[in-house]
């Protein structure tokens, strides 16, 4: 049971699911009692593996492994998304390395063995646990055999449905951002996100803003997202700022802040700024939401888990997809 399912039953949204368990008044009493209630009858949990892991973290030290679990990687070391994730796999790296296994990156962009050949490769090393870092997935592992490994994603569109997916909590994320702007006396929140993040994030992040502008009555309502291109200049984003007249900006991602100096920007002196995922090491001037290490921390609890009870993808069963809550950091972008 995930929450993909559990909105399909109670004829709703994901997101609204989301808000709904959080006990959000934003979603009205009665849609949130229906939808706790139809979630207690599914037995639906956030993570199905957390009861397994506490009795694991209980005697990993008396039966260590020394198996290697994978990272696999669709682009090479220096694509941008392959970069992002680097704070997040340090942080995997040191969580499993405490339960035992070891890490081996494989990237696969250059690869010119056949899936089935990949695969059997991996048999050789004595290889069942896989994680699959953030790319742009395509068909490369299309017949891949997903029921002969452990395999957990941290990729946020879908690769296989039979897949567990961990990603950071955008909902929460975003609704803690647009708190803190609104907190500040910010009415014209402008949204700006890389024009080249994923679907599902997308339709994650535009909601969420969305519903919190529709939902705070101090709002501007009518100011439509900007989606940024890494190449472009600032001079269509100075025209969009300026057009809609913002006091506040919520970022999804980092933006090096040249750019908005070259658009005549300066946080917070002509507009508070916040970001949503801050996907570095949280060192910056930027005000936001972090996961610090608890992404990586969450997907290494995860695959150790299902590796230590022989866990392997079942093709039949759709994948959980579990929600990582990150914490704020208030930097110098917001006063």
């Amino acid at each position: 049971m995930n929450m993909k399912t559990l909105a399909e039953h109670c004829g709703v949204s994901i997101a609204t699911v989301s808000y709904a368990l959080r006990d959000d008044k934003r979603i009205s009493e009665t849609v949130r009692l229906h939808i706790r209630k139809k979630a207690r009858e599914l037995g639906y949990r956030t993570n199905s593996l957390g009861s397994s892991l506490v009795a694991y973290r209980q005697d990993v030290r008396q039966r260590p492994t020394q198996s290697t679990v994978a990272v696999l990687f669709e682009n090479p070391p220096h694509a941008r998304r392959t970069v992002l994730f680097q704070p997040h796999l340090a942080s995997f790296r040191q969580s499993i390395e405490r339960y035992g296994y070891k890490v081996e990156e494989i990237y696969l962009d250059n690869m010119e063995i056949t899936t089935a050949e990949f695969a059997q490769s991996l048999h050789d090393k004595g290889i069942r646990g896989i994680v699959l870092a953030w790319g742009l997935w395509s068909t490369r592992l299309k017949d891949f055999p997903w029921n002969e490994f452990t395999v957990v994603s941290a990729e946020r569109n879908e690769i296989h449905p039979a897949l567990d997916r961990i990603s950071m909590n955008h909902f929460s994320a975003t609704d803690e951002c647009f708190l803190r702007l609104s907190t500040l006396g910010a009415k014209r929140i402008g949204l700006i996100c890389h024009d080249d993040l994923p679907l599902r994030v997308k339709k994650n992040i535009v909601g969420a803003y969305l519903m919190n502008a529709h939902s705070n009555e101090h709002s501007i309502t009518d100011i439509p997202p900007y989606f940024y291109n890494l190449a472009e200049p600032a001079d269509h984003f100075a025209k969009w700022f300026k057009q809609y007249r913002l006091d506040a900006l919520l970022s999804h991602r980092l933006i090096d802040l040249n750019f908005f100096h070259k658009a005549g920007l300066h946080f917070p002196e002509d507009a508070h700024y916040a970001v949503i995922e801050i996907d570095d090491d949280g060192t910056g001037p930027e005000s936001g939401v972090t996961l610090n290490e608890e992404l990586g921390r969450v997907l290494a609890d995860t695959i150790a888990g299902k590796l230590h009870y022989d866990e392997s993808v079942d093709p039949a069963s759709e994948g959980n997809l579990i929600l990582v809550d990150g914490h704020w950091k208030a930097g110098t972008t917001t006063n």
